[in-house]
C-alpha cells in the first residue's frame, strides 16, 4: 500500500507524535519550486497572448520577440542545469542549490514585474529560468535524501504533481 495515503502503523519516521513530520519541510520547499515552475509554464501562455495584442507597457511585439520572452526561462534553466552537473553536487550541495534557486526565482520575478522595458524583462526571464534549473536539479535528490525510505518514491512523485498543479493554476490565472 501507499504509506502516505493508506492507514498504517506509526513508525519512528511517520509517528503522529510530532507535527509537522520531519520530512514535510524538506519536501514542501522543493515542491513549491516545482509548483512555481509549472505556474510559469501555464501563466506564460496568457501573458504572451496579452503581449501579442500590444496591450502592455512594452508596446507591440513581433513573433521573434514573443519567442524570446517565452524561451528566456528555458534558456536559463538549461544553463543552470548544465552548470550544476559539474559544480552543484560536489561543491555547493543540494540545500544551498535550493536556497540559490529561491533567490533566482525572486530576483527574476521582481525584474519581470518592475523592469518596465524589454531588455529587463528578458533578463528577468533568464534569471527566473536559472532558478528553475537550479531548483529542478536539486529538488528531487534533496527530497529523496531527506525523506524516510518508505515515503521516498511517493514524495518525489508528489513533487511532480506539484509541477502539474502549477501548470493548471497558471492556465487558470
Amino acid at each position: 500500500p501507499l504509506p502516505l495515503l493508506a492507514q498504517q502503523q506509526p513508525s519512528p519516521t511517520t509517528s503522529s507524535a510530532s507535527f509537522p513530520p520531519p520530512w514535510l519541510v524538506p519536501f514542501a520547499i522543493p515542491a513549491l519550486g516545482g509548483a512555481l515552475f509549472g505556474y510559469d509554464i501555464g501563466g506564460s501562455s496568457s501573458v504572451l497572448r496579452i503581449l501579442g495584442e500590444g496591450k502592455s507597457v512594452l508596446g507591440s511585439l513581433d513573433a521573434l520577440t514573443l519567442g524570446q520572452i517565452a524561451s528566456g526561462s528555458l534558456l536559463g534553466a538549461l544553463l543552470a542545469s548544465a552548470a550544476l552537473l559539474g559544480l552543484g553536487d560536489k561543491n555547493i550541495g543540494r540545500r544551498q542549490e535550493l536556497i540559490a534557486g529561491a533567490g533566482l526565482y525572486s530576483a527574476g520575478t521582481l525584474l519581470q514585474t518592475f523592469g518596465g522595458s524589454l531588455p529587463l524583462v528578458l533578463v528577468g526571464r533568464i534569471l527566473y529560468g536559472l532558478g528553475i534549473g537550479t531548483s529542478m536539479h536539486a529538488g528531487p535528490l534533496y527530497i529523496a535524501e531527506s525523506a524516510p525510505s518508505e515515503l521516498r518514491g511517493q514524495l518525489v512523485s508528489l513533487k511532480e504533481v506539484a509541477i502539474v498543479l502549477g501548470i493548471v493554476g497558471g492556465y487558470a490565472a
